[in-house]
């Protein structure tokens, strides 16, 4: 079909699909999203919907289907889920004004590494979109420059990383990351087959004009508003400022009306601030995803063990630090001081953990105010979460551990934010803000004055319907609405020869008529014009009180951070008081010793047998090597990892399973030998 034969709804269709090829396009038609040509046919097949056409009498017919725009989300998640990303164009003006075709944007690009959608997220794991870039080595000299950066859209955490290297060590960070997207140089082919093993990330390629750090330094900058990002110790950064630049660019293009104040600062990581785990450790070790699934549905991993956080924020928090051992004595001190006190006084710990309970994804629901798509709902629960936050300040009162003594003299119980919260929205507030009865009575005059409009107007309508069935004599007359036709009488062909003469025909039904009348149309008008101001009074009063909130952004997202790390010591302290956990002693002596040890996962699934304690005994002088030998299924491989997951716990900041643990700084682990093992199931690797 020539672009002359098509109508103007679909030239204006194929010139926004052409920006966005690779993505299924959602086109706002009504109250439909629409997809035609190819994107009508593949969604019809990955979401089990009827395919149809458009001008089915044409010759060669539009391919069509189309979702409600309600229920949207659910089928965009079947597509994201699918593989697909999804571009969601909007009707970006009241059809009632457009003169001729309604004006159309793409308002949002939904990739796996830019959701913000709760019902998209594991409330458990961060969600990182990520940048790998690479500077090649100088013809006169110098070491290759490898530079990874990652943001997570949903709590606006940005960071990068620098070193001299090869691409394996690019693999070990990405698989303690686990983005959900990846952003590489097309043209890096070394880059792009270090790449080619990772799953469950979906891989981007793009120019190399997209990795340069001087561009990137520019751009950051002004988001920023600083001169330099030299506060940020980031500016003698090339590949991973290149890599920093490319995430942000992307954050940008597909989320082109997303505000990105949340995103506030950008942090750089050094790799001696933790210990070296590649990927076959993290897989090795069960350290957050078992090797197999078990028949009984039990997790295995030593994430699971440990979780006994009440938040997701917590929860998070707890899978990074697994993930990211310390190799700082005196961070690691300051996290056992922490739970080694929460531990002891038990009456603070389970108070702190019971107003936990009562506090959701404060650091997710900040973002999503701050980029304007938080609804009532999710304001009452920010107004929930804060309101548990005195609580937690008083149980705090207490305690002289370093961690927790900052955190306490930081305290912002954002009252503030709680009472605007309270006086403005109504607690039963729905889903939506174009469902009106947002806005509390009291709050603004002017709402109050239209709903009593809106309320006694229903009334004047019941008084109407009354009156007319007296005045007609027609006892089933009914006085109705719908939005085609607004208010109408609707009397049954029974009565028709009752109808008075001043009722104006609108539209005949099989069994019934339908009317209007000068009285009734005059009442339609006042009734209607107050509801719709009235819901156009309480949008935009919302929207003042959601931009009131995201101004204190930086409050809810430092609060946030301290919750999480109350959370994970508290929760460290409550498994240490009932797995009979002790705390450890971290020096850098260059000894491991380990007194009646135990292996903290296979001791919680040994249901039916009791697991026998061990000791290790390690040094730089006299006992730097264990042989360990015995038959099939003796231990061997559950004693070598039960020694890495002691260390790794001292060193993240736990009590560990032991009767005494003394352990000298690691700074890496590796696991090799009896990769195949299935510990929690019982299977070695010579079976």
């Amino acid at each position: 079909m020539s672009e002359e034969e098509t109508t103007p709804l679909m030239r204006q269709y194929r010139e926004i699909k052409r920006g966005y090829p690779e993505s299924i396009l959602l086109f706002r038609v009504g109250d439909f999203y629409e997809m035609f040509y190819e994107d009508a046919q593949e969604a019809s097949r990955l979401l089990s919907i009827a395919l149809t056409s458009r001008d089915k009498s044409s010759p060669d017919p539009v391919p069509l289907c189309g979702v409600p725009y309600h229920a949207a989300q659910g089928y965009i998640a079947r597509l994201l889920k699918a593989g697909r990303t999804v571009a969601l164009c909007e009707q970006v003006e009241d059809p009632k004004a457009a003169k001729g075709l309604v004006r159309r944007e793409v308002v949002r690009l939904y990739t796996p590494g830019t959701l913000v959608d709760t019902e998209f997220l594991d409330p458990a794991e961060s969600s990182f979109l990520a940048a790998v870039a690479r500077v090649p080595r100088r013809a006169s000299g110098g070491a290759t420059h490898m530079g990874l950066a990652a943001l997570d859209v949903t709590t606006g955490d940005f960071w990068l990383m620098e070193w001299e290297g090869d691409e394996q060590q690019v693999a070990d960070e990405l698989a303690r990351l686990q983005p959900r997207e990846l952003l590489h140089s097309e043209s890096d082919t070394v880059v792009t087959q270090s790449l080619s093993q990772l799953q469950g990330t979906r891989l981007c390629a793009r120019d190399q004009a997209w990795f340069d750090h001087e561009e990137a330094s520019r751009v950051l900058q002004s988001h920023f508003g600083v001169h330099s990002l030299e506060g940020f110790g980031c500016h003698d950064a090339t590949a991973g400022l290149g890599a920093a630049g490319a995430v942000w660019r992307y954050f940008r293009e597909t989320q082109p009306t997303a505000s990105p104040a949340h995103v506030r600062r950008l942090l750089r990581r050094k790799r001696g601030d933790a210990m070296h785990l590649d990927g076959a450790t993290i897989r090795n070790l069960e350290l957050v995803r078992s090797l197999g699934e078990e028949p009984s549905g039990r997790n295995t991993t030593l994430f699971s063990v440990l979780d006994r956080t009440t938040t997701a924020m917590g929860s998070r928090l707890l899978r990074d630090w697994l993930l990211r051992p310390l190799t700082d004595c005196h961070a690691i001190d300051a996290r056992l001081d922490g739970v080694d006190e929460l531990k002891e006084r038990i009456s603070e710990r389970v108070a702190i953990r019971a107003a936990l309970r009562t506090v959701q994804d404060i650091a997710r629901l900040s973002t999503r105010v701050t980029l304007d798509v938080a609804g009532p709902r999710e304001l009452l629960a920010l107004k929930h979460s804060l309101g548990a936050l005195p609580a937690v300040r008083q149980q705090l009162e207490c305690f002289r551990s370093t961690l927790l003594v900052e955190r306490r003299d930081q305290w912002d119980d954002c009252r503030d934010l709680y009472d605007l919260i309270e006086q403005a929205i109504d607690p039963d507030a729905p889903l939506s803000i174009r469902d009106g009865g947002i806005i509390r009575s009291g709050y603004r005059p002017g709402i109050d004055e239209l709903r009593k409009a809106h309320m006694e107007g229903k009334g004047w309508i019941a008084a109407l319907e009354v009156k007319e069935r007296e005045r007609t004599g027609i006892d089933s007359l009914k006085i109705r609405y719908n939005q085609v036709f607004g208010y109408y009488i609707e009397v049954t062909k029974t009565n028709l020869s009752k109808v008075p003469s001043d009722f104006i025909r609108k539209q005949t039904l099989v069994n019934a008529e339908r009317f209007m009348t000068a009285g009734l149309k005059e009442l339609e008008e006042r009734v209607t014009g107050a509801e719709t101001k009235l819901l156009a009074l309480e949008e935009e009063t919302f929207v003042q009180v959601r931009q009131r909130i995201a101004q204190e952004g930086v409050r809810l997202q430092v609060m946030a951070q301290s919750l999480a790390l109350i959370d994970v010591l508290a929760g460290l302290a409550e498994t240490a008081a009932l797995q009979r956990y002790v705390r450890p002693a971290i020096d850098e002596s260059g000894v491991l010793r380990i007194k009646n040890g135990r292996h903290p996962v296979v001791e919680q699934l040994a249901i039916d047998r009791t697991f026998v304690p061990n000791d290790t005994v390690l040094d730089q002088d006299n006992s730097r090597l264990i042989i360990l030998t015995g038959p099939n299924m003796a231990g061997k491989s559950t004693y070598l990892r039960q020694v890495a997951l002691i260390v790794l716990l001292a060193q993240i900041g736990s009590f560990v399973p032991a009767a005494e643990a003394q352990v000298g700084l690691v700074d890496r682990i590796f696991t090799r030998v009896g990769a195949s093992d299935n510990l929690a199931a019982g299977r070695s690797t010579f079976m």
